[in-house]
């Protein structure tokens, strides 16, 4: 157990970690162009490897396949910090990423495995400290790391934890898994066609998210076109995956998504993650670009938050397990996230740290909530036979929902500032924020650059800032909207008491 909660941390750590990074990364290997690539490369990979991974499972046991994604991940991580351009460490984010999807869902799914449904959330929950974590202090530990011990411990330190969670698994994780089939035979079971079209189609969408505002206008035809194209395309595998001829053994199946308690939740998932990221990547703009923090400040500045997720998430998944029913918690998670993006769409320049602390300490008690309890309430009405394929559809919705966290937000924020900018009275300055660059410039760094003796341009600037977080607040808002309005389709279903599972702990006769 601790050691999928310490592989769950550096997952969902190293997805947020490089949020502060970013600025001292872009400066010390250069191609500034390039520098959305870093973030990108790595969700970009572990989203298109999650049904693949889940499949793998079924087919050759939760044991080796988390063993491989766990070297992957670790080996990606010292590539990472190793990296003395900006091209090789794109890549190498790119190889952790695919680690970290395998990560990200098969630790998951070995503890699904293990327990009944009713007793999940309880387990998932001290599982999930590590995720949840991971996704709130983040950019705490990576303000912290950079300034103590430079960016490339960033990897080294979750190479560390990854290594011996390795190990760990190795010597302690026995669990049952098919045998008797052959390698030939197992092959042939691999959904190969659907995990293709499937991998073309997320990595036009996000080709197409990555260049929008930084490098091509939306109205552009680089971006409309593999836009359109990756969403044609995940409708198409879609299909395919649906289609018995096509695919006997579908990575995608549709029973997943036939009863209308598993498609809310699952669109439940994907809202949630929009409305998590945007918050957190916002946040620290807020603290950087308006309170002119540095991005260690910033991260200190997220301590209510990072503090409190972890233990409301754990009473979360005590009382999901104790009362057995999860519309409560997702309709109270819901309320919570929507009073604090709320909220936050009124944090200014003179807003009180307490006014802010207090907006974080209601933000955990919705990212809480819903952190724990989807993913049970997506399986309530699903066989066990399903369990990889549900949590594989779970960390999807999660990974997608967090590209389009970052990239409509960032969006949002530029388009707004772009609209204020001509009241910049230094034409440079104006030129830099309005060519899609503001979001890059939130900082500390830059505000100090401006002269001190300038200061009303240096307040115009905050103020157009602070109205640009507005903005995306108010975009959020309705998202978290949408979220609480979705509790209302799903239905409250008994979880199940009992655990009917092929997989499982392998009795110690059968040890190998």
């Amino acid at each position: 157990m601790m050691s999928i909660s310490v592989l769950s941390l550096c997952g969902s750590v190293e997805g947020t970690i490089v949020v502060n990074a970013l600025p001292t990364i872009s400066a010390d290997l250069g191609g500034s162009d390039l520098y959305i690539w870093i973030p990108n490369a790595f969700f970009l990979a572990s989203i298109t490897a999650l049904p693949l991974y889940a499949q793998l499972s079924n087919i050759f046991g939760r044991r080796i396949v988390l063993l491989a994604a766990v070297a992957l991940f670790t080996i990606g991580c010292i590539l990472c910090g190793a990296s003395s351009s900006i091209t090789m460490l794109i890549i190498a984010r790119a190889v952790q990423g695919l680690g970290s999807g395998g990560v990200d869902t098969l630790c998951e799914t070995v503890i699904l495995d293990l327990v009944p449904l009713r007793e999940r959330g309880k387990y998932i929950s001290f599982v999930s400290i590590g995720t949840t974590l991971g996704y709130t202090a983040g950019p705490f530990l990576g303000g912290l790391i950079i300034v103590k011990l430079g960016w490339p411990w960033i990897f080294y330190l979750s190479a560390i934890l990854s290594g011996i969670s390795f190990i760990m698994f190795f010597c302690f994780l026995k669990v049952k898994h098919q045998r008797g089939q052959g390698l030939k035979a197992k092959m042939m079971r691999i959904d190969f066609g659907g995990n293709l079209i499937f991998i073309g189609a997320v990595v036009a969408v996000l080709l197409a998210l990555t260049w929008a505002g930084p490098v091509y206008k939306w109205n552009d035809t680089r971006i409309i076109t593999p836009l359109v194209l990756g969403l044609l395309g995940l409708c198409a595998y879609i299909a395919f995956e649906w289609t018995p001829r096509l695919a006997p053994e579908p990575s995608f199946p549709r029973a997943i998504v036939s009863n209308r308690t598993s498609a809310a939740v699952l669109a439940m998932t994907l809202v949630n993650s929009i409305t998590m990221y945007g918050t957190f990547y916002f946040l620290p703009v807020y603290f950087q670009g308006v309170l002119a923090k540095s991005p260690l400040g910033s991260g200190i500045a997220l301590a209510p938050v990072s503090a409190l997720v972890v233990p409301f998430a754990v009473a979360s998944g005590i009382l999901l397990s104790k009362i057995g029913k999860y519309r409560p918690i997702h309709a109270l998670g819901w309320a919570c996230t929507l009073l604090t993006v709320g909220l936050c769409s009124t944090l200014n320049h003179k807003s009180s740290a307490a006014a802010w602390a207090i907006f974080e300490v209601i933000g955990a008690i919705g990212l809480g909530a819903l952190s724990i309890s989807l993913l049970p309430a997506i399986q309530a009405p699903l066989p066990e036979s399903l369990t990889a394929a549900s949590a594989g559809s779970y960390s999807f919705a999660r990974g997608f929902g967090a590209v389009w966290g970052v990239t409509i937000p960032s969006a949002v924020f530029n388009n707004a500032v772009k609209g204020k900018a001509n009241f910049i009275t230094d034409p440079t300055l104006m030129s830099r924020l309005a060519n899609g660059q503001a979001y890059q410039l939130a900082t500390k760094a830059f505000l100090d650059s401006i002269p001190s003796a300038d200061s009303a341009l240096r307040n115009q600037i905050i103020s157009i800032f602070e109205h640009a977080i507005h903005q995306v607040f108010y975009v959020l808002v309705a998202f978290a909207g949408l979220g609480l309005l979705l509790v209302l389709v799903e239905k409250e279903i008994v979880l199940r008491t009992e655990n009917n599972t092929e997989f499982g702990l392998e009795e110690s006769t059968n040890a190998d």
